[in-house]
């Protein structure tokens, strides 16, 4: 078995994922899902596929909005179906052949993501949906490091969560 098969499922199971790696992340109320995420704008992640790139990009999300989520809509589920996704900074390879780094200092680019969303009550009843689009609005400003956090995908994360504050049940 290879070392990316070991990471894959290594991350399965700390990340609850379905036996599909690549398409979907399931938790009880947070599902996020992908539509041909080979053709996203910058989707890797640490360098890795987008198979991988997937995997722990629904795993970080869903952990993420699963405490705002409980807060906002107690009982709800949200399904994200993400058709595109650009990441904070850039990618690039090192010039003595190591593997690549995702640059985040200086003049960035700017996060970007397109999803659909579903918000649903413990009935199965429609509360929101939608499309959108949303883009990191502080792009422009020098990056300096998080007071109160860093990590990975911090800059899709906060991005999401202050999308999702914004969300009205209808």
């Amino acid at each position: 078995m290879t070392r990316a098969h070991i990471l894959f499922l290594t991350a399965a199971i700390l990340f609850g994922l379905e036996a599909t790696p690549g398409l979907s992340a399931q938790s009880v109320d947070v599902i996020v899902q992908f539509v041909h995420p080979e053709k996203f704008t910058d989707f890797s992640i640490y360098g890795r596929d987008y198979r991988w790139s997937t995997s722990y990009f629904a795993g970080e999300i869903s952990r993420d909005l699963r405490p705002e989520l409980k807060r906002k809509f107690s009982g709800s589920k949200l399904t994200l179906r993400f058709t595109d996704v650009d990441l904070a900074g850039s990618y690039r390879t090192s010039s003595r052949g190591g593997s690549g780094v995702r640059v985040t200092r200086g003049e960035r680019a700017p996060a970007r993501m397109s999803f659909d969303f579903l918000l649903e009550d413990r009935a199965g009843r429609t509360l929101a949906s939608g499309s959108t689009r949303i883009t990191d609005a502080s792009h422009h400003s020098p990056v300096t490091r998080p007071q109160t956090g860093s990590g990975p995908l911090y800059y899709e994360k906060r991005m999401l969560k202050r999308w999702f504050i914004s969300v009205e049940a209808s």
